[in-house]
């Protein structure tokens, strides 16, 4: 192989990519006082397309830093997409 030719492992298996780490998620749900990982039932604003859903509240993708808790968090219950200002109250089920 020349210096010019990357060498791709064709014959392994994909890996995932590791979803947040524990503490990151835990401290992420802290700063948004939001159950990130538990299952919920969520109750949605009035301009949003459904009145609720429940399920495992799962983080979408991960907050630009610095964090501020006033900007909206990308979440999930699936398959549903969401931002936490969609959420009119939510409660542990």
């Amino acid at each position: 192989m020349t210096d010019d030719q990357l060498a791709l492992p064709f014959d392994s298996s994909p890996e995932l990519l590791p979803g947040p780490v524990p503490h990151l998620r835990a401290e992420i749900a802290r700063v948004w006082a939001l159950p990130l990982g538990e299952h919920v039932e969520i109750a949605f604003r009035p301009a949003f397309p459904l009145a609720g859903i429940n399920g495992i509240l799962e983080l979408r993708s991960s907050p630009d830093l610095p964090w501020n808790p006033r900007r909206p968090l990308d979440l999930r219950i699936a398959p549903c997409d969401f931002t936490s200002r969609d959420i009119d109250h939510w409660k542990l089920l």
